[in-house]
This record gives C-alpha cells, structure tokens and sequence, in this order.
C-alpha cells in the first residue's frame, strides 16, 4: 500500500484537461437603432463644439479689438501725457484735449471751458464743430456752470436735464444730440470742463471711460500747473512794474531832492540879493550919503523896488505851501477881461526889460467876461509876462487873446531863448526852471510856473507850453471859462 501510495504521488507529465466547451451558435451584433443613436449624440456634441469654437472666435476677435484699441488709447494718452508736461500754457492744454476728444470718440461738437475772470466764470476757450462766434459766447458761471441742474459735479455725466437757459443750443444744434459733461478737477476745484455732443445711439465702452478718466486727470492737473505758471508770471511781472515804478519813484525823489537843495541855494540868493539892496540904499540914506533930494529919492526907489522883488518872492514861497497842504483857494466871479488887461499893463510896462525889446498889446474890442479870480488871474498872468520880459534878449513879448466856444485863450508869445523839447516835460514842476545853466544868470525860484498851473486848474481853466526848441522863443497859452 506504501508502496502504491509513493508511485501514485511521484512527479510526471499530467493529464491535460479536456477543453470546456461553449454555448454553440453565431455571434450577436448591435442593431442598427442603437447605431444611429450613438451617431446623432456624436454629431450633437461635434456641433457644440463647433458652436463654442465659433463663439471663442468671436470673443477672441472682440478680445484683440479691445485690446487693440485700448493699446491704441493708451498710446494716444502717453502721447498726450508727454505734450502736457512740455507746456506750460492753458491755451495749449486745451488745444491738445479738445483734438483727443474730437478723434478719439467721435463726438460731433464739442467746447472746452477753462476758469477765468479771477474765478468768477467758465470761458469757452476752444471749439470744434462750431463756429468761433458760436461757441465764444457760451460763458458759465462759477463755481457751478449748472446751477439748475441736478448734477455731481467732478464726475463725467450725461447732461440730461440741462439747465443752461439755452446756453448750450448751438453745441445740441437742430438734431438734439446728448451732451456729455467730463470734469477737470483738481484739488476740489473745478478748473475747466468739456461738453461733447454725442450720436443718440452712443455708449461708452469701459475702455473709453478708463481713457476718460485718465485724460481727465492728466488735463486737470496740466490745467492746475498753466494756472499757477499764469499766477506767478502775474505776480512776477506786477514785481517787475512795481520794481520799475518804485525806481522811477526814486529818481524822481532824488531828482526832487536835487531841485530842492537847487532851489534853497537859488532862493538864499534871491532873497539875499534885494534885502542887501535894501539896507544898502536905506544906511546911504540914514547916513545922508547923497548929494541932493533926487539922488536920495532915487535912493529909496530903488529900495522900494527891492522891498517890491523880495515880497514877491516870499509870497511865491507862501502860495506854495498853500498849495502843498490843500489850503490854497480861489473865488471864482464873472469879470471883465477888458478891466483886467487894463490893470495889468502899466505893471507889465514897468518890468525891467532888455534894450530894444517891445511888449505889444492886443487891440481890446468887447471881449467876455471870463469865470475866474480877478487877482488870481492877475498873479499869473503878470507870472507869464515877467518871465517872457526876463528870457528874451531882443525881439519882442506880445500878448493875443482869441475866443473859442465857451471859453477864451490868452497867450503869451515871445522870442525868448526857447524851450528844449526835454525840459518843456518837467518845466511845471517844482523847483524847475527850464535850463538849469540859466538860474543864476536869469534869476528866480522855479516856482511861478507851477503855482500858475495850479491857480489855472483851481479857477476850471489851463496853461499849456509850445516852443520849437532853444533859440526858437516860446508860447504859453491859458483858457478860461466865458461867464
């Protein structure tokens, strides 16, 4: 059994086991509505997939056109950005939006306003699609240009409640195009604004809006810069005119000072001159150094004459201190030009004069009462004859009176030694005479001729000066008011 047992359990080849058989019979295949089925699902889905590829063009062209155009504004606002920085002008400035806004978005017309009038107003300063006279005259107030509008007013908008008062009509014109309102603020200030009319059918794409903003900002900001550049010009050149005028101020105080120690030193020897000529005649008589009763007569005239030079003086000294602190009057009255002439002359015929020099009298026939102070006028017109007598060497002094409607001229011609066209400016000045080198020879203060002016002015009337130039003689004319 061992035996047995080991040979049945010993290694070697195995039986194969017989093959398993299968059901016998042909092979199934699908039917054919399930072939169709599956067909119509892949077309179903082949067409979606075409339908999203069709709208992923779609969106990727439109994609790239934005991205075109906004590439496109980008680079026209870099553009713009490096022109605002190079200007300093507000006119410049609202040239370069004006275009942008024009090209860029299509409007049809459009002004730009700008704060003028030291902030009191909004000025159209550019224009396009209008006439110049159209859109000049569309002026706004500030601080709101808009005051019946509902409006936030440092925001873009569309103005559609207008409340213009018919203001903004030529910028709608006749189809009534939507005005569209972009703000440059600065600062909480409203510098300037655009209004663009716009095709009815516009919207702003966000691209455009981003474009806005960012040229409101650059514009606003350039705005802000040209008016501080203004202010300062402004303020530099008001310098400039005060640092002039305080310079000819100065000149004219140095000057003045000049005339002045000019005219103290004239006026000491003036004075000195007849005071010394009256104690000299008056100790000759106290100390009966004369030969008879003519020399001693003639003594105390030619005292009496001094005493007459040196009150005449001290009065012209008076007059003008008068004058000076507002104290200087006059009493205008009705009188007779007639009369005064008549008064006049003896006075004049006495005044020392050069040999040979002849004082020529008009021919009175009716002449008006004239408006004026009868012995003011007296004083200046016994002024101009003892200055023509005392400038005119050989020739002759005349006196010519003409009438005017409503008033009456005086002139005083002679064939002096003229005026030179540069002192006849300062020849009624204070302490001026007309030739400086001729003071000492001629004599006098320098002050008749500027209390004339005043006592013409003061009585409503003038006194003007013509001469050719130096050797020419001169004319000095006075009008007065017909009574």
């Amino acid at each position: 059994m061992g035996t047995m047992s080991s040979l049945n359990d010993s290694s070697g080849p195995k039986p194969i086991p017989p093959p398993v058989k299968t059901s016998s019979g042909p092979r199934q295949l699908p039917t054919v509505p399930t072939v169709r089925a599956q067909g119509a699902e892949m077309l179903a889905e082949l067409m979606q997939t075409q339908r999203q590829l069709t709208q992923s063009m779609h969106e990727t062209r439109d994609l790239r056109a934005k991205l075109g155009r906004r590439s496109h504004q980008m680079q026209v606002l870099q553009h713009v950005s490096e022109i605002l920085a190079a200007t300093s002008k507000g006119g410049q400035v609202v040239s370069v939006v004006l275009d942008v806004l024009a090209q860029e978005f299509h409007c049809r017309r459009a002004v730009v306003w700008t704060l003028e009038d030291g902030g009191a107003g909004y000025v159209p300063k550019e224009g396009t699609g209008l006439a110049k006279a159209q859109w000049s005259a569309m002026r706004l107030p500030a601080p709101n240009p808009f005051p019946e509008t509902p409006l936030v007013l440092f925001q873009s908008q569309w103005l559609d409640a207008p409340g213009d008062h018919g203001i903004l009509d030529d910028l709608r014109s006749a189809d009534g195009s939507p005005l569209y309102f972009i703000p440059f603020e600065h600062q909480l200030l409203l510098l300037g604004f655009a209004i663009l009319a716009m095709p009815a059918d516009r919207r702003w794409e966000e691209e455009d809006l981003d474009s806005i903003t960012i040229l409101q900002r650059q514009a606003a900001i350039s705005l802000y810069n040209a008016w501080l550049f203004r202010d300062l010009s402004e303020q530099r050149d008001a310098l400039q005119r005060q640092a002039m005028e305080l310079e000819r101020v100065n000149d004219a105080l140095r000057e003045a000072d000049q005339l002045k120690s000019e005219f103290l030193a004239l006026t000491s020897h003036e004075l000195r001159t007849p005071l010394t000529g009256i104690l000299g005649f008056t100790r000759l008589v106290m100390d009966g150094l004369y030969d008879d009763a003519d020399e001693m007569r003639s003594m105390l005239q030619d005292s009496y004459i001094s005493g007459q030079h040196l009150l005449g003086l001290l009065n012209d000294i008076l007059d003008l201190a008068k004058i000076e602190s507002g104290k200087l009057e006059t009493h205008p009255e009705p009188f007779s030009l007639d009369v005064l002439l008549d008064e006049v002359r003896p006075i004049a015929e006495a005044y020392p004069r050069k040999p040979g020099v002849e004082l020529v009298w008009p021919e009175l026939s009716d002449l008006p009462e004239v408006m004026v102070d009868p012995n003011r006028l007296k004083q200046v017109l016994l002024n101009l004859l003892s200055n023509a007598l005392k400038f005119t060497k050989e020739g002759s002094v005349s006196i010519q009176v003409e009438r005017h409607p409503g008033i009456v001229t005086l002139a005083v011609v002679d064939t002096g030694i003229g005026v030179s066209l540069d002192s006849q400016a300062r020849l009624f000045q204070k302490f001026a005479q007309a030739e400086g080198g001729h003071s000492r020879e001629y004599g006098g203060t320098g002050l008749g001729l500027v209390i004339s002016k005043h006592l013409m002015e003061m009585m409503g009337g003038t006194i003007t000066l013509s001469s050719e130039g130096l050797g020419h003689g001169s004319t000095l004319r006075i009008t007065m008011q017909i009574a």
